[in-house]
């Protein structure tokens, strides 16, 4: 467990927790807030939605003070950072009218009289929070009219509804700011010297335990790398970010990204997306390309985690594979026919991306600055 999911489990279960909790929303409450201030965080820093509505407010020049909460500061970046989890940062959230979240942070403590955006970083596939099967962690639902839950469509916004215990007139249909990046012409790459360019990105394991296609007892890193090379191709693997493991060697062909690096700035160039229960693949959706799932513990990972929607077999609109060979056969099918599962995506499409344009973020402003 993090240290934000020990604190945060601290101030819900136990009594010192719950009284120290009470103490720190009055405190937020009295507490003066600057209403030019905009809090921004996500994680990892400076990413994800909360990135991209950032950049979108820069290009319209609104005289508002926005501040960022960091891990570590980062040099060059034309906005004040404060590192979280410190008396500054905690002070700035204090005094911030607008919060602009990816995880929830500092949901717990926030007081009515803030704006709080909680973009969140992804629409469901697994159960989280009241859907998932032992959740270790559960917060009220949200009633008052400075909250603001976004998501991608009617379906998505049941689902999170059900997720977070919420009142769905605060959850709004706007699309992720993230995908606006989808839409636009991508600058030369490293990996513009391939044919075709694969992303695999597993979704994070709670404990640790890696359940993905290097760890199938057929996988034999030797066969992926000729196939690679068969086909021209680079095989780019971006873990989750709390994800510390890995069993591929990173060179060639076969390319491990920096946890820090966001995907949404390079997801347009990717041919095929290899995933498991990630929710990445709703957005890559967008781009109408083929995608593989590779599920070899697809009974267990029901079980113990479950999903928010079911059947997966039908919310997951490409080949499933539980073992390297047939993964092997499943990637060639789609690096050769585009139109593989392509019926089957774009009806998924329908159904969870309502809005299919780069004007997401212009949404979510407008939503809450207005016009």
């Amino acid at each position: 467990m993090s240290f934000y999911e020990s604190l945060v489990n601290f101030l819900l279960n136990s009594l010192i927790g719950r009284i120290l909790r009470s103490i720190m929303v009055i405190l937020n409450h009295v507490i003066p807030k600057r209403d030019d201030q905009i809090l921004f965080e996500s994680i990892p820093s400076i990413s994800d939605n909360p990135a991209q509505l950032y950049r979108y407010m820069k290009t319209r020049n609104e005289n508002y003070r926005m501040i960022w909460v960091v891990d570590e500061p980062e040099d060059g970046f034309d906005a004040p950072q404060y590192v979280r989890n410190t008396i500054p940062e905690f002070w700035q959230f204090l005094r911030s009218r607008y919060i602009v979240t990816s995880h929830g942070y500092h949901l717990m403590i926030r007081s009515e009289n803030q704006v709080y955006v909680n973009l969140w970083h992804g629409m469901p596939i697994k159960a989280m929070g009241y859907a998932e099967t032992d959740p270790s962690i559960l917060l009220d639902g949200v009633t008052d009219e400075n909250y603001y839950l976004i998501a991608t469509s009617t379906i998505m916004k049941n689902a999170l509804a059900a997720c977070f215990n919420q009142d769905a007139r605060r959850i709004h249909i706007t699309g992720q700011p993230r995908n606006d990046k989808l839409f636009r012409t991508l600058s030369k790459s490293p990996w513009d010297d391939f044919r075709k360019v694969i992303l695999y990105t597993p979704t994070y394991r709670d404990g640790g335990e890696d359940a993905s296609i290097f760890s199938l007892e057929d996988y034999a890193e030797d066969r992926l790398r000729e196939f690679l090379r068969e086909h021209d191709a680079v095989f780019l693997v971006k873990l989750h970010p709390l994800d510390n493991g890995f069993r591929a060697d990173e060179a060639g062909n076969i390319q491990v990204l920096d946890p820090a690096t966001d995907i949404y700035d390079i997801l347009g160039g990717v041919d095929v997306l290899v995933t498991d229960y990630s929710s990445v693949y709703f957005d890559f959706l967008l781009l109408d390309r083929p995608i593989v799932f590779a599920v070899p513990d697809l009974e267990e990972y029901r079980r113990t985690r479950g999903f928010v929607l079911e059947p997966f077999e039908f919310w997951t609109p490409g080949p499933k594979v539980r073992t390297f060979s047939e993964f092997l056969a499943e990637l060639e099918r789609c690096i050769s026919d585009e139109n593989y599962y392509r019926d089957e995506r774009r009806m998924i499409n329908e159904l969870v991306n309502q809005y299919q344009d780069d004007r997401s973020s212009e949404r979510v402003y407008k939503l809450v600055w207005g016009d």
